[in-house]
């Protein structure tokens, strides 16, 4: 108890001292200009961008003379074979001399002369710098110049991108993650342009020594949880580390629960978002998926597609979601609870009508219902693993086919069958495929629950689920959070999506170092 005080008492002074966070900018850079001596400009640059692992740089002697000069870009935004023929090679191997009594004239030599690349410009202070190599350009600097130049080395057009088709968009990006670490690290690095932005580097796998990337925003995510998953990622000890989501479960606490622990994505769009929120990544090279934690349920409902549409549309769309969630648990237990036990509760024709249905039928609604259940999971299986061009006709054709058939045979409802295809439809509108899958299980219990005790056994269970998910945390934070603990301020972006002028603060329940997304203009007068 004193270590979780002292804790927050520490959180809270470092937000005192950092009224509004970390700028995200390299306006703090500014002043800085550079010096005549190559390695304090390196060392210095480097700092500034927090030193991460694909930051490289290399020190050479242009034409074999003894005058010294630099590079630094990142690895994952640049072409490297363009830097190699087009800069290095030139520098280094150029015969002539180039640097002479008249230093203007030497670095404009070099400028105009060796670098055989289209776009060449001068700089001298750290912000345009900054802001250049975190774009995907190259930066040269010179002994005894107080001034570089920035060469366009940017290559990100022409990878392979892939599309996403687990979590498909309407009208956002349609960018996915690949199997090669260095393409997504680019496609994050080119969305946030941000000196914060850390990549920590860890080898995971006795054998594998597979290369995973820790990914925050310094200033953003809470040192704890930073802290905690670094902790839990070096603790990993495994064989071969293949995929993201293996890893996934290995940092989880409840990693036997059947609600996802972490989060999996394949959208560089959703995972810079994410970040910017306080929340940290993996990335794992050979796995084109993600994981982002911590995680919560109202977490897992939202969608990219939220924030491409009005707030009054996303915030309906994002209740029908919850509804969907609802019937995709409950739906089966609901009607064989009311058929079995409470028929009282339906409209008198609307009970002689399903009566009427079920004349003939040998089965109990419990059994009607397992059977339906059991046929709709072996045709989802089905079609995911039948060849993409087949899969959705086989799910779509067998569906009809075998549900026509039984209820010609007799063995099951028509009403049954209404019930079993609108819980399955229902279940589609989850945007996460693990929560999704969480849904259909669940579907089983509640359906026992509702055969041997009625509605009143649906109520028992669905309080033994609140109660579970309320006892559930991740990474210290509520599964439930900001349900409960109530949080009033991070409502406005979770049943519902508040108009973007109303979400200025990041969410409270992820502790954020940073808790401004925005600054009104009151309060910038004041820093000023």
């Amino acid at each position: 108890m004193v270590k979780l005080l002292k804790r927050r008492l520490e959180k809270k002074d470092r937000k005192k001292d950092k009224k509004f966070g970390i700028k995200g900018d390299t306006d703090h850079l500014k002043p800085f200009r550079l010096s005549e001596i190559v390695e304090d400009n390196i060392t210095r640059l480097k700092n500034s961008m927090n030193n991460t692992f694909d930051i490289k740089s290399r020190e050479f002697q242009i034409g074999g003379t003894k005058y010294q000069a630099a590079i630094l870009y990142i690895a994952d935004l640049v072409n490297e074979e363009m830097i190699m023929s087009h800069l290095l090679k030139p520098l280094i191997l150029q015969s002539t001399e180039v640097i002479d009594s008249d230093t203007e004239v030497n670095f404009q030599s070099v400028k105009d002369s060796m670098l055989s690349i289209g776009s060449v410009q001068e700089a001298e202070t750290f912000d345009e710098i900054v802001l250049a190599v975190m774009s995907g350009d190259t930066f040269l600097c010179i002994q005894g110049y107080a001034k570089g130049l920035i060469v366009n080395t940017r290559e990100l057009n022409g990878k392979p991108f892939a599309v996403p088709t687990v979590e498909p968009s309407v009208k956002g990006p349609q960018e996915a993650f690949v199997e090669t670490l260095k393409i997504n690290l680019g496609l994050i690095r080119k969305r946030i342009r941000d000196p914060n932005l850390m990549l920590e580097e860890y080898k995971i796998g006795r054998r594998s020594k597979s290369e995973s990337v820790l990914v925050y925003i310094k200033g953003i995510a809470d040192p704890d949880i930073v802290e905690d998953l670094r902790k839990r990622l070096s603790s990993v000890d495994l064989d071969m580390g293949q995929s993201a989501f293996q890893i996934g479960t290995l940092v989880t606490d409840r990693p036997d629960s059947i609600f996802p622990q972490v989060q999996i994505t394949e959208r560089p769009d959703k995972l810079v978002v994410s970040l910017s929120e306080g929340r940290v990544a993996v990335l794992t090279d050979g796995s084109p998926n993600a994981i982002l934690v911590p995680v919560t349920l109202p977490i897992l409902m939202q969608s990219p597609d939220d924030y491409c549409e009005s707030w009054l549309v996303s915030s309906l769309i994002r209740i029908s979601r919850y509804v969907g969630l609802f019937l995709s648990s409950l739906f089966p237990a609901i009607y064989i609870a009311i058929t079995s036990y409470n028929p009282g509760m339906l409209p008198t024709r609307l009970v002689l009508s399903i009566a009427s249905t079920r004349t003939g039928v040998p089965f109990s609604a419990f059994i009607e219902a397992l059977l339906m259940e059991a046929v709709l999971e072996l045709l989802q299986e089905a079609s995911i693993r039948l060849p993409k061009a087949v899969g959705q006709t086989v799910s779509i054709v067998g569906g009809l086919v075998i549900g026509q058939s039984a209820v010609q045979a007799g063995i099951v409802s028509p009403i049954m069958v209404i019930v079993i295809s609108v819980t399955a439809v229902t279940s589609f509108a989850i945007p996460d495929y693990s929560l999704g899958l969480a849904s259909r299980i669940l579907r089983v219990p509640f359906m026992i629950l509702a055969t041997t005790l009625g509605s009143f056994g649906i109520a028992i269970g669905m309080l033994l689920l609140l109660t579970y998910l309320s006892s559930l945390k991740n990474f210290g934070i509520r599964y439930l959070s900001p349900i409960t603990p109530y949080r009033f301020q991070d409502w406005k972006d979770t049943v519902i999506r508040a108009p973007f002028k109303d979400l200025k603060k990041r969410p409270e329940f992820l502790n954020p170092e940073d808790t401004e997304r925005s600054h009104s203009r009151k309060k910038e007068k004041e820093i000023s």
